[in-house]
């Protein structure tokens, strides 16, 4: 037997069946995934428990972890563009993350009295080369057949890595999710998006007739952070609440010059990382230091990210009402601020998606435990924003021990993705 696959137009369809809003329901109904996300600034370990089932999806618990500090620094290291590493250090750090993503995550767990069916491991980003022709590469190490084996469970991984051989950027992938959330943030009518200000920034926009743009805008946290290391001699991992940033000084002259870096001309599809925004880009383009330095790159992320909504979204005449913020962005005070106050200039209101009713903490964390179970029903994840223009695989799946009770759950959730092979 096998899983049946859909087109991507069919797959669109499937996803919204999929998730309209949850009504109270059993959660133990459909299969329960735990998403586990780590992201581009490598402040910890997000995870979000949600159950799925053919009516729908709905949250049920979610929390984080900080990342040990040596670990965190291997993790940057390994990131750092210019870096060498050696075959086998590469190893042992996908290695040494997947035993701890395991160990982590099996902790997380046993705290809940609902346990997962499924984990569904993003694993962290090392280096994303989005090219054309398939010749896109990018790496997420965490060793997956680890956390499989130390939590006993089922794990999907390789999110990015199908749509990329199929042609696709990688990403972002998150706007699947994006695009179900946006029915209940906007009237008919309206356009609107939701932005992740993550260590990268990316945005989503949803047109009046729910057609997709997105991609990466460039640098969100990532400048921010390392700035504000530099300015506290590493006390600070962060610019907590925009402190820093308000007592500096921003250096325009650098934010003009930065801006006309060729990423941020690049028309969409497109997907960036650390290897286009190494932090020594900012440090060459200003004299600043200090809070000014934490000022300077947080007016950067504002300006890249306003333009960005500018060039592709209001000047081709796409109406934008509101953009709603993710992320850890949406809890820097100042940086949101700055923005709002950007943004309102051209009529677009901004604030944080929790403002919605939606918990902007978990939601690429619950995005991917939603992609797992897609994953198993052999969906793709990418869209038209990622370039992908056919089917692409979805996750790799790791059978856990419970590889059997998950798949019998599967078929009775959708017993119509099941047929029979006639060749077997």
């Amino acid at each position: 037997m096998y899983i049946k696959s859909l087109s991507i137009k069919a797959a669109m369809a499937y996803h919204e069946a999929m998730v309209k809003k949850a009504k109270a329901r059993g959660a133990t109904n459909g299969i329960v995934a735990l998403g586990v996300m780590t992201g581009t600034s490598c402040d910890g370990l997000d995870a979000a428990c949600v159950s799925v089932d053919g009516d729908g999806w709905e949250p049920c618990w979610a929390e984080s972890t900080p990342y040990p500090a040596e670990l965190r620094k291997r993790v940057l290291a390994a990131q750092n563009p210019g870096i060498r590493l050696a075959l086998r250090e590469v190893l042992e750090l996908h290695r040494d993350l997947g035993e701890w993503y395991g160990a982590v995550i099996r902790r997380i767990i046993a705290r809940h009295d609902l346990k997962p069916d499924l984990i569904a491991n993003h694993g962290q980003t090392i280096a994303h080369f989005p090219a054309a022709k398939r010749k896109g590469m990018t790496l997420q190490a965490g060793d997956p057949t680890r956390v499989a084996y130390l939590t006993g469970l089922t794990t999907v991984a390789s999110f990015r890595d199908g749509d990329m051989s199929a042609g696709g950027q990688g990403a972002p992938l998150v706007p699947w999710f994006h695009r179900l959330l946006a029915a209940h943030l906007t009237e008919a009518g309206q356009g609107t998006a939701i932005h992740n200000l993550g260590g990268i920034s990316n945005l989503t926009y949803i047109a009046p007739d729910a057609e997709v743009i997105a991609f990466d805008t460039g640098p969100g946290n990532i400048w921010i952070d390392a700035a504000a290391a530099l300015a506290t001699k590493g006390r600070a991992k962060f610019d907590a609440g925009g402190k820093l940033a308000l007592a500096g000084e921003v250096d325009w002259n650098a934010v003009k010059k930065l801006v006309q870096l060729p990423y941020f001309r690049k028309h969409p599809p497109k997907s960036t990382g650390r290897d286009d925004f190494p932090f020594e880009l900012l440090l060459r383009a200003t004299r600043t230091r200090g809070p000014s330095l934490v000022a300077t790159a947080t007016a950067l992320t504002v300006e890249s990210v306003a333009q960005a909504y500018e060039r592709l979204i209001l000047d081709a005449d796409l109406p934008l009402a509101s953009v709603h913020v993710a992320g850890g962005g949406a809890r820097n005070r100042v940086l949101m601020g700055w923005l709002a106050s950007r943004l309102d200039r051209v009529g677009v209101a901004v604030a944080p998606l929790s403002d919605s009713g939606f918990d902007g903490r978990w939601i690429e964390a619950q995005a991917f435990a939603f992609f797992g179970v897609l994953s198993l029903l052999g969906q793709p994840l990418g869209g038209s924003w990622t370039g992908v223009k056919e089917f692409a695989p979805p996750g790799h799946i790791i059978p856990g021990e419970n590889w059997a009770t998950l798949l019998s759950k599967l078929r009775a959730m959708h017993p119509e993705a099941f047929k029979a092979d006639s060749s077997a």
